[in-house]
């Protein structure tokens, strides 16, 4: 059996909590009888210096790192120095790796990528690494042969999704993480995230999610889901749960299984979606049902206020609805939070200026306004890297929070500069700002200082 460090590498976030991807490949590989540990860079603020001297010590004969966009050059930093002073096994995988397989894995001289769902295939991966044998039956990796990436034919997906293990909580136990889960925001404290679907069945042109999960959505039972949850109360003492789900509402029987489930054990918990949910699968029954169960606050992806741009997106959502549910959130006592982005395709000054508009009418408690970033995976990357033909080079990309996009009609600078208009527009009346303040705790107030400080609301 092989022993395995799985590494999240050191990057600048404002959100810091358990990664549930490594957490299920740990499961998996730990049921196999491999010996694993992970290694939280930004939770526990590990320089990838020490990251070395770590492996040097425990002479792990496979490391595995998982990669978004966002931190890529941070972790091509990382699998070089590895490579430079560590003789192990190098395993990447995430988002970014499955959106560009054969680029990640040629650019940065790791062993093996994995792409897409990774639980079978890094078990597969590791027993054939332990035994040194033929690495093309393995079905969703890439890997080198005569210096050339070779990859394998796409994994299927998991049908059952209840057949996989917890993930392995023991090993990244979440009451030890500070207070800055997604979102910034909580209500009771230690908090968890948890997933209880996976993938999305839309077809937004923005998403990436597809490149993972096939836009095939597959759905844990309500008693697995709630299994895991009770499980982290008794050993964690957790109290806040966070749905991470793509889109956890999008069967209502799923969602009312779940909200049930809680209810029927009596569980003493709140919780809320802040990776966002579609406002067209809620009505007021399921509503209801949520807050019930303790949730308390909901994330919607609105994206923008203008009909023809989330018709451009591809998003499949009537602006006229937006109002409508979010009210009714509001009426039931469920706080709303609003995601939109600018600078998407067919973007203006007005189409813009129409967002800010909207995102004001709305009875939010609070907005997120994210200047689109065309991720790879995203059909609007595809178009992106063929005009800049394919030269997009990730090795520099450093995301700062400022537009690295442009429309026909707005530079990057020009959209940078509304996207901190809106900003200002939302949080800065004065009722919203005292309830953005009363809902923070009292250590939170230095976390929303530097929030505001990074984006430089101050400036136009």
């Amino acid at each position: 059996m092989s022993k395995i460090i799985l590494i999240h590498p050191k990057y600048e976030t404002h959100i810091i909590t358990p990664s549930l991807g490594l957490g299920y490949l740990a499961a998996s590989l730990l049921k196999d009888g491999h010996e694993v540990n992970i290694i939280d860079c930004v939770a526990r603020n590990i320089s990838h210096k020490n990251v070395l001297e770590i492996l040097k010590k425990e002479k792990p004969n496979i490391v595995g790192i998982t990669i978004m966009s966002m931190f890529y050059k941070n972790a091509l930093e990382l699998i070089q120095m590895i490579r430079t002073n560590i003789d192990t096994k190098i395993v990447i995988g995430g988002p970014h790796v499955s959106a560009l397989p054969e680029y990640s894995l040629s650019n940065s001289k790791a062993d093996f990528a994995i792409i897409g769902e990774g639980e079978e295939t890094f078990k597969e991966l590791a027993i054939k690494i332990d035994q040194k044998t033929e690495y093309s039956k393995i079905l969703g990796i890439c890997f080198w042969s005569d210096d050339k990436v070779v990859s394998t034919p796409s994994r299927p997906l998991i049908k059952n999704l209840d057949t996989i293990s917890f993930p392995a909580w023991h090993i990244i136990s979440p009451d030890t993480y500070p207070p800055a889960p997604h979102g910034g925001f909580y209500k009771r404290y230690p908090t968890a995230p948890i997933i209880t679907t996976r993938g999305c069945p839309f077809d937004c042109t923005f998403c990436s999610s597809k490149c993972t999960w096939k836009r095939k959505l597959r759905a844990r039972s309500a008693n697995n889901v709630v299994d895991e949850i009770e499980f982290m109360i008794k050993t964690f003492g957790i109290k806040e749960f966070h749905f991470e789900d793509d889109n956890f509402t999008f069967s209502k029987k799923h969602a009312m299984d779940v909200c049930n489930e809680i209810i029927k054990r009596n569980l003493d918990i709140v919780w809320a979606c802040p990776n966002g949910v579609r406002i067209d699968k809620l009505d007021k029954e399921l509503l209801e049902k949520m807050k019930q169960s303790g949730c308390y606050l909901l994330a919607f992806g609105i994206e923008s206020g203008s009909q023809t741009i989330l018709d451009k997106a591809n998003k499949m959502l009537d602006v006229n609805l937006v109002s409508t549910i979010i009210n009714t959130a509001k009426e039931i006592g469920i706080q709303t939070w609003g995601f939109f982005l600018i600078g998407l395709p067919g973007e203006t000054k007005e189409t813009v200026e129409t967002t800010i508009k909207f995102s004001l009418s709305l009875p939010l408690d609070r907005a997120q306004f994210s200047n689109f970033i065309p991720l790879p995976g995203t059909d609007i990357y595809k178009d992106w890297s063929t005009k800049k033909n394919n030269n997009i080079n990730w090795d520099e990309m450093y995301f700062t929070g400022d537009a690295i996009y442009e429309t026909e009609q707005l530079s990057s600078k020009e959209l940078t500069c509304l996207q901190k208009k809106a900003f200002r527009k939302f949080y800065f009346r004065p009722l919203i700002l005292i309830k953005t303040v009363l809902n923070m705790k009292p250590h939170q107030y230095r976390w929303f200082l530097k929030r505001i400080l990074s984006y430089k609301l101050y400036k136009t």
